[in-house]
């Protein structure tokens, strides 16, 4: 019962994230032609509906996890995408507001399900991720010669250096 619960309310934060002004952007895979090489340098790609399908298969079972794939979804427009395009824009401001509806549904789950006396379980702190992606872009600054976004660069160069650069935020 408690996950056909979950399912339900999971389901209408997937439908505000897809119905948000940018989320047919994200609902259907990247198709090759519109964007050159992103099979080479996206190693795991995912869109909005391969994240419902997960959902309906249970292969997603928590909040967390839903957390986690969409975060995926959206970092992956981001490391594709220069920082100058509309995608990674349309990316950044998706990732705020899809931020703040998971928040929402952890904050109401946590009340629900918070014991009497207990101070209730620790909620991941997402807005981390938000400030990862902006300390990233303040970075790049710092960095002239390691530009992720540089097309001339290898696919597995730019792949590499936004990994670093987002693990040593995360160490931070």
């Amino acid at each position: 019962m408690a996950l056909k619960n979950w399912k339900k309310n999971i389901n209408m934060v997937w439908r505000d994230i897809s119905g948000h002004r940018f989320g047919s952007m994200f609902l259907s895979p990247i198709k090759s032609g519109d964007a050159p090489h992103y099979y080479e340098v996206i190693r795991k790609p995912l869109d909005l509906k391969a994240i419902k399908n997960r959902i309906r298969d249970e292969d997603i079972t928590t909040t967390i996890e839903f957390y986690r794939d969409i975060m995926h979804m959206l970092m992956n427009a981001l490391m594709y995408n220069a920082e100058d395009t509309d995608v990674y824009h349309m990316a950044m401001e998706i990732l705020s507001d899809a931020q703040a509806c998971i928040e929402q549904l952890q904050q109401t789950e946590a009340a629900v399900n918070k014991p009497k006396d207990s101070p209730g379980p620790a909620l991941p702190d997402t807005a981390s991720t938000a400030s990862v992606v902006k300390a990233d872009d303040e970075s790049k600054a710092e960095e002239p010669e390691a530009d992720d976004s540089d097309a001339s660069l290898p696919a597995k160069r730019r792949r590499r250096i936004a990994s670093e650069r987002a693990s040593k935020h995360l160490r931070e």
